[in-house]
């Protein structure tokens, strides 16, 4: 079984095109998905899924969650499963759209990395460069294979290819979890590491919710 989710209006031949339904979306009308579910809630059993993929769909996640997500997908797939995912280009979008002389796509710019913002999820809470893909790609389980750039009308985006190579189990990913997050602390200082705390907290709240065993 490979799985699409978050498809929108890209249906993929070969695979269960997963999203929400239309009523959850503010522009798309019309739903081209196979199956109906919240990503969050969505729970595959241990090692029957060939391949995963999601295209503009990760970055909508809190970067908690999503360690939770790549946990579980670890947990999804086969050994040698495929995680495909592609999401804007936060460094490269930068560079090109912004500068101290102002650029007319600044805006354009501003969206991509932030998001469209006309509803509620559409909102972007990470930005995501190939070294930071690479690092979570890596502290889940996964070999990259493929790293593929593109743009579009100024926007730019990079897609990860990576392949399973080490079964996770949920003392591996908390741990995984608890170093890959520690990066975003500023210090060591208690507020931090409450901060720390917090974070780690909702990981394993939603790791709960979707990792198989």
């Amino acid at each position: 079984m490979k799985l699409h989710l978050g498809c929108g209006q890209k249906y993929m031949e070969g695979y269960v095109n997963i999203d929400y339904p239309s009523s959850e979306h503010t522009i798309q009308q019309t739903s081209v998905a196979d199956e109906y579910h919240n990503l969050y809630e969505l729970k595959y059993k241990p090692q029957t899924i060939n391949e995963i993929r999601l295209h503009h769909v990760f970055e909508h996640f809190e970067r908690m969650s999503a360690c939770a997500f790549m946990a579980s997908w670890n947990s999804w797939l086969i050994m040698g499963g495929i995680l495909r995912i592609e999401v804007p280009d936060f460094e490269t979008t930068f560079k090109k759209n912004f500068s101290m002389f102002g650029t007319k796509h600044e805006g354009v710019g501003l969206r991509h990395i932030f998001g469209s913002q006309e509803a509620a999820w559409a909102v972007h809470y990470e930005g995501y460069s190939k070294k930071r893909l690479e690092k979570i790609f890596t502290a889940f389980g996964f070999e990259i294979t493929q790293v593929i750039p593109n743009d579009y009308k100024n926007t730019y985006n990079i897609e990860v290819i990576g392949k399973k190579i080490k079964n996770l189990s949920i003392t591996d990913a908390k741990n995984a979890a608890k170093e890959y997050l520690a990066d975003y602390m500023v210090d060591d200082s208690d507020t931090e590491k409450r901060m720390l705390d917090v974070w780690f907290k909702n990981f394993e709240t939603q790791l709960n919710k979707t990792f198989a065993n």
